[in-house]
């Protein structure tokens, strides 16, 4: 009686009469074809059948490339492989081995374990009562299933093309959903596979985040060209960094690396290897410099967390300045947590109409005269607590409520101000309005609309704007400045000095204000340098015949230097604290204003 694999040889001497062996002397003439390889795991007990397998495949090739076959006589033998060798196309396994259905169970290890889902697996049996076909096929992620005796010389040829096509389509689309373009680097999908196989290795890797320092001003300097060639630049260096497992492009200057070595020596390798050296691209020689967000990969958490984990690190580090590196920690969650929970009461606070106004005057400070008052947003939540400007409107920004905040802001003000400013001629009401805000496409309409609602003169309304919002000049910012302008809505700068600073800029915006920041009014007795800032962007506002407000003035020396340099108006804490409506009605320089008005 005839083994398996005799019955699976002589079936093919039989069936395709194929072989012609030459004489035991002669040698046999290969022609070795420079193609590149097609892996193809043989898996089988039966030393035999590795041999007549590897002798039906002899010199053929598929679509163009060669097969290099690998032999496992067990399934643990052939775990290991696939474990070490992500580049198996095909899987030809035997299903019963060292025990009835150890071959299953390896389709299984390898699914589930190895996360191999590109494989293609076909299931060759001697004895397939072990493993009946359909119930096999239904219950296991295979491709195919063959007994041994048919299959002979073409149709396993056959099969093996098919799932050889199958592979390589299939390869192609996991390049397009799980590889960079630029770099050749896994983008974000790769990344997270990467990481789940890393972490069901039953192991702890250490995830670095990496952000460019200075990216986008090089591609403004140089240009798209020379700025992708940069990232090539990098990302050739990730790949070669000691211990890593896998290095990610995940944005335009954001890139990751999977590494084996603990967190600290990990940021060394990958500082070391970077950074040690400039790159030259194009004759350009340009620093590689980047701050670093730093995470741990746990086996009860998943990778998109512990992605998100690393990014809450570098967003630390971002802020903290160039070059730094912030480790992840648990305070981080819970700090996220309480602001996540701080934007969902912002923005019931903003529906349900939480938010109120206060006031705080602004001075002549030669005639010492009240002339308006700036509106400024403050805030209690739902537990009583009074929440910092400082906080919620950077959260509302974050958020995409600062549009809404700043349409209810420009509402109350010229509601609650209405009637004093009808009953004081030339008395003004300063609005903050944000980058944001300014940008939406309806913003003239809220202003105009929020005049035209309470009857308010448009005389009598200042528009704050900071620097950054005010100076892009795009055409959309150009009209919007035209129309308030037309609208006889006076412009501030708010904040001047912390950003553009030009005087190009200031003559071609045509603002009525350059409010000097607190920072600066600080420094006028506590430095030269202060003192020479303030006194140039005075020299600076009566060139451009613009007025001059000094914000948060505290102290009566500081007071005193303006007044003494011809600042023209003022406001802080020394002269008049932010007040509510009723308050500032009741405040005794206004009561005087309203009752000399009266007369």
């Amino acid at each position: 009686m005839l083994n398996t694999s005799q019955e699976m040889f002589t079936g093919v001497l039989m069936q395709d009469e194929l072989f012609q062996f030459a004489a035991e002397s002669e040698e046999p003439i290969v022609k070795k074809l420079d193609l590149p390889p097609l892996k193809l795991l043989i898996v089988d007990d039966d030393h035999d059948v590795h041999s007549v397998t590897e002798l039906l495949l002899r010199d053929l090739t598929f679509d163009g490339y060669r097969l290099h076959l690998l032999h496992a006589y067990n399934s643990a033998e052939a775990f290991a492989i696939l474990q070490q060798d992500a580049d198996i196309a095909i899987l030809l396994l035997d299903v019963v081995m060292e025990s009835d259905d150890a071959g299953l169970r390896l389709v299984k290890r390898v699914r589930e374990t190895l996360h191999r889902k590109k494989l293609r697996i076909i299931l060759r049996t001697g004895q397939p009562g072990y493993a009946p076909e359909l119930e096999t096929i239904s219950n296991f992620d295979i491709n195919d299933y063959k007994t041994k005796t048919e299959l002979t010389r073409e149709r396993l040829f056959t099969c093996l093309m098919a799932a050889a096509r199958s592979y390589l389509q299939l390869a192609q689309l996991e390049q397009l959903a799980y590889e960079d373009q630029l770099t050749g680097l896994h983008n974000r999908n790769g990344l997270l596979k990467a990481m789940e196989i890393a972490v069901a290795a039953g192991q702890k890797h250490t995830l670095l985040l990496l952000d460019l320092d200075h990216f986008s001003m090089l591609n403004d300097s140089f240009g798209n060209e020379q700025a992708d060639a940069f990232l090539q630049g990098v990302a050739q260096r990730l790949k070669v960094v000691p211990s890593s497992i896998t290095a990610a492009r995940l944005a335009a200057d954001k890139f990751a690396l999977l590494s084996e070595a603990p967190m600290s020596l990990s940021e060394q390798l990958c500082r070391d290897t970077l950074s040690k050296d400039t790159l030259t691209i194009n004759n350009i020689t340009q620093d590689v410099s980047f701050c670093l967000g730093v995470a741990t990969t746990h086996a009860e958490v998943s990778s998109s967390e512990t992605l998100s984990h690393a990014y809450m690190a570098l967003k630390r580090a971002k802020n903290a300045g160039i070059g730094q590196t912030v480790i992840f920690n648990d305070a981080m969650v819970e700090a996220l947590r309480e602001r996540v929970g701080l934007i969902s009461s912002l923005n019931k606070g903003l529906q349900h109409d939480q938010l109120y106004l206060v006031y705080q005057p602004q001075f002549n400070l030669k005639t010492k005269q009240i002339i308006g008052v700036e509106a400024l947003a403050r805030w209690v939540d739902d537990s009583g607590r009074h929440v910092s400007p400082a906080v919620f409107i950077e959260l509302a920004e974050q958020a995409g409520l600062i549009s809404r905040l700043g349409q209810i802001v420009l509402n109350k003000a010229l509601k609650d101000c209405g009637e004093l400013c009808r009953a004081i001629p030339g008395f003004r009401v300063a609005v903050n309005v944000s980058s944001m805000q300014f940008k939406q496409p309806d913003f003239l309409q809220q202003v105009f609309s929020a005049l035209s609602d309470v009857n308010f003169n448009a005389a009598q309304l200042e528009i704050e704007l900071t620097e950054s919002a005010a100076m892009d000049f795009s055409a959309d910012t150009e009209e919007k400045l035209r129309q308030l302008r037309a609208a006889g809505i006076s412009l501030a700068i708010d904040d001047f000095g912390t950003g553009f600073s030009s005087l190009a800029y200031l003559e071609k915006l045509q603002a009525n204000c350059l409010k000097i920041d607190k920072s600066f009014v600080d420094k006028i007795t506590e430095s030269d340098s202060g003192l020479r800032i303030v006194q140039t962007i005075l020299a600076l506002g009566q060139r451009l015949k613009m007025r001059v407000l000094a914000e948060g003035i505290e102290y009566e020396n500081q007071l005193q230097g303006l007044v003494a340099m011809g600042c023209d108006e003022g406001q802080g804490y020394l002269m008049a604290k932010p007040m509510m409506l009723n308050n500032l009605l009741e405040w005794p320089p206004i009561k005087a204003q309203l009752q000399s008005a009266e007369r």
